[in-house]
């Protein structure tokens, strides 16, 4: 497993992920984290756990990785882990390891197989959960408003009638039972942690997608597979 370390991309220690792992009372996984501003103030605000970030551009993590690795008195949380990697190529050490998944204001391929329910990022994510592990992810919804960007037209909206109607039951292909969808202002949206979301002011009309789902147990996921054919 490629992690992050201060400037430095290197191989993890064999052995390390499970002892913190063994050390902490929940795994979180933050997937497509980003530059993992996020990541650091979930690890910083709950220092039991384990918050691992992961995102295939580990060059943006670095500075967050820098501050993590200070003196606790001076901002630095061992309890952070960031991972060099894709969720659709998930580190062997991840699978079956994250007691919660975040996806929070994905771009790229990560929001495109997300919106559209492909099954590499869906079961990408599912391979990293545990059974009954929760998933929240969040979108916001002004990409598809005019102008749409270029690499935004033709992906389908994220609305009731399309979560419901599509996304659901692909979801439910890969492992994942959606439980809630919801539309909310920025402001309003508490699971809405990435430093993208947090520079919205006060006045922003930007609104938030969050969608909501758990983790099939084995027998769940058998269940799904047949129906699916």
């Amino acid at each position: 497993m490629q992690i992050v370390r201060g400037k430095k991309l290197e191989k993890a220690p064999e052995g390390e992920f499970q002892q913190l792992v063994e050390e902490s009372s929940r795994v979180v996984v933050d997937v497509g984290t980003g530059d993992a501003r996020a990541s650091y103030r979930i690890a910083k605000e709950n220092p039991s756990w384990l918050v691992v970030g992961v995102d295939p551009a580990w060059q943006r993590m670095t500075q967050t990785s820098i501050r993590s690795r200070r003196k606790p008195a001076k901002g630095g949380v061992p309890n952070l882990l960031l991972v060099n990697a894709s969720i659709e190529n998930a580190p062997p050490e991840l699978l079956g390891a994250a007691d919660e998944l975040l996806v929070l204001m994905p771009w790229g391929k990560l929001l495109h197989g997300l919106v559209r329910g492909d099954e590499d990022i869906w079961r990408g994510l599912r391979s990293v959960a545990k059974p009954n592990a929760p998933l929240t992810a969040t979108v916001g919804t002004s990409i598809w408003r005019e102008p749409v960007p270029r690499d935004i037209q033709g992906l389908p909206e994220l609305t009731h009638p399309y979560v419901d109607e599509e996304l659901a039951g692909k979801a439910l292909a890969c492992g994942w039972e959606v439980t809630g969808f919801q539309l909310t202002k920025a402001e309003e949206a508490a699971a809405v942690s990435s430093s993208w979301a947090r520079r919205l002011d006060s006045a922003s009309t930007e609104v938030i997608a969050t969608l909501t789902a758990v983790a099939a147990g084995p027998g769940e996921e058998a269940g799904a597979a047949e129906q699916e054919q």
